[in-house]
């Protein structure tokens, strides 16, 4: 009897060792899963974190404005996202409900993103938190995020932009009733294609659970 259990306990302390020892399917470990760690990356590096640029404008009705898209990769924290930020908000807040942003509405959907290349065009659609710059820089950030379960519908979007000849449209609808369209625009160069990969590939290579 005391031979069963001493085969039995040895049995699940090596399937627990294999179990720990990992790898999951995408790199993660049950250790990871149960302290709350990072994924461990296939070739069985620790992703990290960071981040890059694009510059593009911005046009609310007949007014253009330049715009900057910052994309990020934080594998220990908020994941993958994507900030917008437009200078000079106070010329839009005739036109745009700035203000708004910051209530109720920043919970809807009220921005929209596509990106289009030559294997097709992806879109998705998803709530923005806005935070507005102090003075002297006047400006606006709409900042997105990635999901951290399930199907994530930037990281479809990000993966897309690793292509060469990539263009972006992030539209920002108002959450006041009857006013004008926020669209962004940005290209992605053959120059901006390793930075991108380089930036969020271990976000890219760790897609949530």
């Amino acid at each position: 009897m005391r031979l069963r259990i001493g085969v039995a306990l040895a049995i699940l302390v090596v399937a627990v060792a294999v179990l720990v020892a990992g790898p999951w399917p995408h790199g993660f470990r049950l250790s990871d899963v149960l302290t709350g760690g990072t994924p461990i990356l296939p070739d069985g590096s620790r992703p990290v974190a960071g981040s890059t640029e694009l510059a593009g404008h911005a046009t609310l009705g007949a007014g253009q404005h330049p715009a900057t898209l910052r994309l990020a990769c934080d594998p220990a924290g908020s994941g993958l996202s994507a900030m917008l930020t437009v200078p000079r908000v106070a010329e839009l807040s005739d036109s745009f409900d700035v203000a708004g942003l910051h209530g109720a509405a920043s919970t809807a959907p009220l921005t929209g993103i596509l990106v289009s290349n030559a294997s097709g065009v992806r879109s998705a659609r998803m709530p923005a938190q806005a935070a507005e710059a102090s003075d002297p820089d006047k400006s606006i950030s709409l900042t997105v995020a990635g999901a951290h379960r399930g199907e994530d519908p930037l990281r479809g979007v990000i993966l897309a932009l690793t292509q060469a000849a990539t263009r972006l449209t992030w539209t920002q609808t108002s959450p006041r009733a009857g006013d004008q369209t926020l669209t962004a625009s940005f290209s992605v160069a053959d120059s901006d294609v390793a930075a991108l990969k380089t930036a969020l590939g271990s976000c890219l290579a760790t897609p949530p659970l």
